[in-house]
């Protein structure tokens, strides 16, 4: 529910419009509260948005919830009757006017109504660069306390670090220990994270390896079948425009039936066609031989980008290895230095 000055102005505005509330909520000016919540209700049969569904008008709805509050506030609906009585009063009397006067008067209201939405939009770019400016400085503000507070933060690290430095001095191999140990630890996250890098990176340049590998495959093939359906197609055309001959140059002689004991066979010149020859290895050469080889690869051409996937992999996993075995040797320091200090601490102790 809006508040009730809210409400008196949406009140004196909708009288100013010659908005009928009452009309609204299909009652008069005579109802009551109860008459005008009943009114409400049957109203909003068809217009709530779980009633209406796609019909569902939210303009509407928002102005029939309006017109109850403001018929339901004692103080708005005041306002809004008297709004509404000056209204017909001015409507009453601009009809008694003659033509030419009642003409001036709705011009004059029609450049007041102008001037009023100039000076409502000059106002509102002016509002607007207020909200944006003092969302800047609060920004400002915002940042210049975030980098107070982390100087401040870096301050005290620093000093208790120092403090730490100072306290730790005197106190020989079991004090100096404890900070080794701590850097070592530090050492052993820092390299895990930077494992944890080298993982996703060499992960990240596998999965790309693999694909330009795949689109390349993809492609040589679209290659090959496009070159096999050329070379089908010239062979067709080449067995359409060649015709068949004998093995003597000559087209083959007609052939000649010969009955033997009620069998019919078909001869050529009394001697059965000789058996085609058993195909050797040297015809898939020899069709092998007809494509043409690719082109040769030049010394100066660049390299691919397979080759630079590769080699980016090679130098990765060699600085890791390099990095898994300085991690190594510094854990056998630290090792030893603590084997050392213990064994010191003992020989003391003894």
């Amino acid at each position: 529910m809006m508040a009730d000055q809210d409400l008196i102005a949406y009140a004196r505005d909708a009288a100013s419009r010659g908005d009928d509330l009452f009309a609204l909520l299909a009652t008069d000016a005579t109802a009551s509260e109860s008459d005008i919540r009943r009114a409400f209700r049957r109203k909003a049969l068809t217009a709530h948005p779980d009633k209406a569904g796609d019909a569902y008008d939210p303009a509407l709805y928002e102005r029939l919830e309006r017109a109850r509050d403001v018929l339901l506030n004692p103080e708005a609906r005041e306002a809004y009757d008297s709004g509404m009585r000056a209204a017909l009063q001015k409507k009453m009397h601009l009809e008694q006017m003659n033509e030419k006067r009642r003409r001036l008067v709705e011009d004059l209201e029609r450049r007041e109504a102008e001037a009023k939405r100039a000076r409502t939009a000059e106002a509102q770019p002016q509002a607007l660069d207020a909200e944006r400016r003092a969302m800047a400085a609060r920004g400002r503000a915002k940042m210049e306390e975030m980098r107070r507070l982390r100087e401040e933060a870096e301050a005290r690290e620093r000093l208790a670090r120092e403090k730490e430095e100072r306290a730790g001095a005197p106190s020989g191999s079991t004090a100096a220990e404890k900070p080794e140990t701590a850097g070592t630890s530090q050492n052993d996250n820092n390299n895990n994270n930077d494992d944890d890098d080298y993982d996703e990176r060499i992960a990240d340049l596998e999965r790309r390896l693999k694909e330009a590998q795949q689109r390349k495959a993809e492609k040589k093939q679209r290659k090959e079948e496009r070159r096999a359906e050329r070379k089908g197609r010239k062979e067709k055309q080449a067995a359409a425009a060649t015709p068949t001959l004998a093995p003597g140059g000559s087209p083959p002689p007609p052939e000649r039936s010969i009955h033997n004991n009620n069998n019919t066979t078909t001869t050529n010149n009394n001697n059965p066609p000789p058996p085609p020859p058993p195909p050797t290895a040297a015809e898939p050469q020899a069709d092998q031989d007809k494509v043409p080889p690719g082109p040769k690869p030049d010394a100066s051409d660049p390299p691919k980008a397979s080759d630079r996937f590769a080699s980016t992999l090679a130098r990765l996993r060699a600085a890791q290895a390099k990095k898994e075995e300085e991690k190594r040797r510094k854990a056998e320091q630290a090792a030893a230095a603590t084997a050392a200090a213990t064994a010191a601490t003992t020989t003391t102790a003894q």
